[in-house]
């Protein structure tokens, strides 16, 4: 008798396979995010909105600068001492 072949058909997984990464590359088309120019502007908004934040709290000059590390010296000894607001 001659032996059988019990596992799968190669070309109905080969189609298998295919038929998957056809169907997944499809479905990533259309569900995915897209690049528009709507959400081109509303990540240059945010981004605009980040670097005015930093900009905030960054000092420009010098003597801003001298007095926000004086506040932040002060307000550490306040907290070493136990007088912390």
């Amino acid at each position: 008798m001659e032996p059988r072949d019990e596992g799968l058909d190669r070309g109905l997984l080969l189609g298998g396979f295919l038929f998957g990464l056809i169907a997944g590359a499809l479905i990533g088309l259309f569900r995915g995010p897209r690049l528009n120019q709507e959400l081109l502007q509303q990540i240059s908004d945010s981004s605009g909105q980040i670097r005015g934040k930093l900009d905030s709290v960054i000092p420009t000059d010098p003597v801003t600068q001298s007095l926000s590390e004086g506040k932040a010296a002060a307000r550490q000894r306040r907290a070493e001492l136990g007088l912390s607001r």
